[in-house]
C-alpha cells in the first residue's frame, strides 16, 4: 500500500510540475512572438499618420519600448488610450488604439503573425521586450 501511494504522489507531483511548467512558458510570450497581424500593422499606419505622426515619431517609441521592457504590452497600449493624443485623450476607438501598437511593433523590427492583437485576449500575458 505505501508502495503504490508513493507512486500515486509522484504522479501527482509529476502533472503538477508540468502543469507549472506550462503556466511559466505561457506566461513568456513577448512580442517577439507575431502577437498582431500584418493587416493590423497597415491599418495602423494611417492612424498614426493622422493622429500621432505630428508629435511621435518611430525612435520615440522605440525608446519607450525600452522604457517598458518586460512590462505587459497591455499596460502599454491603456496608457497609449488613456493619454493619447495629448490634446483629446481616448478619443480613437479602442480597435485603432490597437492598430497603432501594431505599427509600432511592427515598425520597430517586431514580426507580424497569424493572431490579431487584442486587449481583451491574452495582451496581458504579451511582455515587450527591447527592439
Amino acid at each position: 500500500m505505501k508502495n503504490s501511494m508513493t507512486k500515486g504522489l509522484a504522479g501527482a507531483f509529476l502533472v503538477l510540475g508540468l502543469m507549472a511548467g506550462q503556466a511559466a512558458f505561457a506566461q513568456d510570450k513577448t512580442i517577439n512572438d507575431g502577437v498582431f497581424t500584418a493587416m493590423q500593422a497597415s491599418a495602423g499606419e494611417l492612424v498614426y499618420n493622422n493622429s500621432c505622426k505630428t508629435c511621435h515619431d518611430m525612435r520615440f517609441y522605440r525608446d519607450i519600448l525600452k522604457s517598458w521592457n518586460n512590462q505587459p504590452l497591455l499596460w502599454l497600449w491603456e496608457t497609449v488610450m488613456g493619454t493619447m493624443p495629448a490634446d483629446n485623450p481616448g478619443s480613437l476607438m479602442l480597435s485603432e488604439y490597437t492598430e497603432v501598437i501594431a505599427y509600432i511593433l511592427s515598425e520597430n523590427g517586431f514580426p507580424a503573425g497569424e493572431t490579431s492583437l487584442d486587449p481583451d485576449d491574452g495582451m496581458a500575458d504579451i511582455h515587450i521586450v527591447r527592439p
